[in-house]
């Protein structure tokens, strides 16, 4: 796993450590507050924000452990894509700025009774808690947008991937900048093998010379009729009955006699 989602992963894992403090703490100014002033009167003031922080810091725990759980057994799954991380990081900053900004018109309430009461001091922590929550989560959110609309844009097989795949290995469809930063290479040399065109020219060439005809015979041995010697000549293969037709042509020429009876035969 490289630097950036090392970061991610370790930021969200030290979101939801910073989310269920926030939830204890928030608990616990809540049950002090309805001891003190009853559920009615806080349900009715801005005190009702720590009730809020309290089913936020729980639901962002939910979320986180899912997320994380997904992380590291289904790297790839689109639950944990951009596009959804943008979307819930994007509410849960919503939905923590407005419940800490809430809390915090009663900060000066609490600080008056700070070094008197645990209750005032539960307050201020819940309120120090919730703005901390609130910027981390910012801090992720933005994280994740900024870098992947600065090295992977804005199409949409790219917000469909998962943030740490999407750094690691590119997203489908994404640039060849994006590929060589992920740690993979998109451009692929291709080679093309042609046939030795020449050299089958040269063998065919050469195969012609081999098996050509000799030139003819100049005129001067044409008309003394003297046979030329045969040089490198390559006869091709007869039928047999040709063969056997030269043969009596042979015998023919050889036999002086032939058809008569030699001298001394009548007796």
């Amino acid at each position: 796993m490289s630097f950036i989602p090392l970061l991610t992963t370790s930021l969200k894992g030290f979101a939801a450590f910073w989310s269920l403090v926030l939830f204890a703490v928030s608990a616990a100014f809540i049950s002090k507050s309805n001891s003190y002033f009853g559920s009615g009167p806080v349900n009715a003031s801005n005190f009702a924000a720590g009730n809020a922080l309290i089913a936020g810091g729980i639901l962002f725990l939910i979320y986180l452990g899912v997320a994380l759980f997904f992380i590291f057994r289904f790297p790839d799954h689109i639950l944990i894509s951009v596009m959804v991380d943008t979307i819930m990081f994007g509410i849960f900053f919503i939905y923590f700025l407005a419940s800490t900004a809430a809390l915090s018109t009663e900060a000066s309430f609490f600080s008056r009774w700070d070094d008197i009461d645990t209750w005032a001091s539960l307050g201020n922590a819940a309120v120090g808690l919730g703005w901390v929550m609130t910027f981390l989560v910012l801090g992720i959110l933005l994280l994740e947008v900024i870098y992947t609309l600065k090295h992977f844009g804005g199409d949409y097989p790219t917000w469909r991937t998962p943030f740490n795949q999407l750094v690691s290995y590119c997203a489908p469809g994404s640039t060849n900048k994006a590929g060589t930063e992920g740690g993979i290479s998109s451009s692929v040399p291709m080679t093309t093998t042609t046939p030795n065109v020449g050299s089958q020219h040269t063998y065919q060439s050469n195969a012609q010379q081999a098996y050509a005809a000799p030139a003819p015979a100049p005129a001067g041995q044409q008309a003394t009729g003297e046979p030329d010697e045969p040089h490198h000549i390559i006869t091709p293969y007869t039928h047999q009955g040709n063969a056997q037709g030269q043969g009596q042509q042979v015998n023919e020429k050889l036999s002086p006699y032939q058809g008569q009876l030699p001298p001394g035969a009548a007796a």
